[in-house]
């Protein structure tokens, strides 16, 4: 039987260049001839076009007498599940498809981003906090496990400059959670390098030709 072409990840937090480089990654696999599929998380099927919106605050909660004031669109447990639902769903619809007729797949995010975003934090006695991924796992367990995860590393300055740049910005996208979320990704990598799945953590503040180099040598390699 003929294996199958690479399937690639690319990870990191908002400003890391993940949108950036994996359009980079796959117009330089269309020039050596190869027809690799571009996609992304949340997906564009159902549940991940529900999820954006959430995420833009276009979908939020209406007020309860025990939340008269809430801002956020659902719990973390909620878009969790969501989460996990809209990738199972783009793993069956997408994913599994393109690699079985022989196209490469390029998924910006994937389900490393569950475990740094919504992973469950439990408060400590002296006032620290700590996330559990168990469950996270649990409901990703059954997503197919990338070739290579690339991992785009920023610091949080870099992140809310380029952030800057934006016109509109979703929920995560404040210096507070941003903070939160580059220890979270550091502890997520840790955890799935030493599961044995493959990571290749790289500086994402180099140049995007610089970067993109450096991403195309790695995916070559495999």
């Amino acid at each position: 039987m003929q294996p199958l072409p690479p399937f690639v990840v690319l990870e990191g937090i908002d400003g890391a260049g993940t949108t950036t480089q994996s359009g980079l990654l796959r117009a330089r696999w269309r020039e050596q001839g190869s027809s690799p599929v571009l996609t992304r998380e949340p997906s564009d099927g159902p549940i991940g076009t529900m999820i954006r919106q959430m995420l833009a605050r276009r979908i939020v909660l209406p007020p309860s007498p025990l939340s008269p004031h809430t801002q956020e669109p659902m719990t973390r447990q909620t878009l969790a599940l969501l989460f996990a639902a809209d990738r199972l769903d783009h793993v069956a619809a997408v994913i599994e498809p393109a690699l079985r007729q022989g196209s490469p797949v390029i998924s910006d995010r994937y389900y490393h981003s569950s475990l740094a975003y919504q992973g469950d934090v439990e408060q400590g006695e002296d006032g620290s906090e700590r996330v559990d991924y168990a469950w996270i796992e649990q409901l990703n367990a059954r997503a197919r496990v990338p070739d290579v995860t690339i991992f785009l590393e920023i610091d949080l300055e870099t992140s809310l400059e380029r952030l800057g740049e934006r016109s509109h910005r979703d929920l995560y996208e404040t210096r507070e959670k941003l903070e939160r979320l580059i220890v979270r990704y550091e502890e997520v990598m840790e955890l799935l390098q030493g599961r044995g799945q493959p990571i290749v953590r790289l500086d994402a503040t180099r140049t995007v030709d610089d970067l993109h180099e450096e991403i195309w040598s790695r995916v070559q390699a495999l």
